[in-house]
C-alpha cells in the first residue's frame, strides 16, 4: 500500500478523524479518532434522533507546517 503522504514532507502531522452515521435518519458526525476505531463499529446515540450511529469513515488529514 503507497503512502499519499510526500516522503519529503517531514514537518507535517497527520490528524487522525472517525465520522459516525446514524442509519436511520443520515446524519453524519466528525470527531477525533479513538484508538480502538474502525468502520461499522457502533458509535455514540445519534443527537438527532436517538439511534445508534456507527462508524462509517476513518481518514486522516495533513496539516501544514508552522513554519
Amino acid at each position: 500500500m503507497m503512502s499519499s503522504v510526500p516522503s519529503g514532507d517531514k514537518k507535517s502531522k497527520l490528524l487522525v478523524y472517525s465520522v459516525e452515521e446514524c442509519p436511520v435518519c443520515g446524519q453524519k458526525t466528525k470527531r477525533a479518532f479513538a484508538v480502538g476505531d474502525y468502520v461499522t463499529k457502533d458509535g455514540a446515540k445519534c443527537t438527532k434522533c436517538g439511534n445508534q450511529t456507527r462508524v462509517a469513515l476513518v481518514y486522516a488529514e495533513g496539516t501544514k507546517p508552522s513554519g
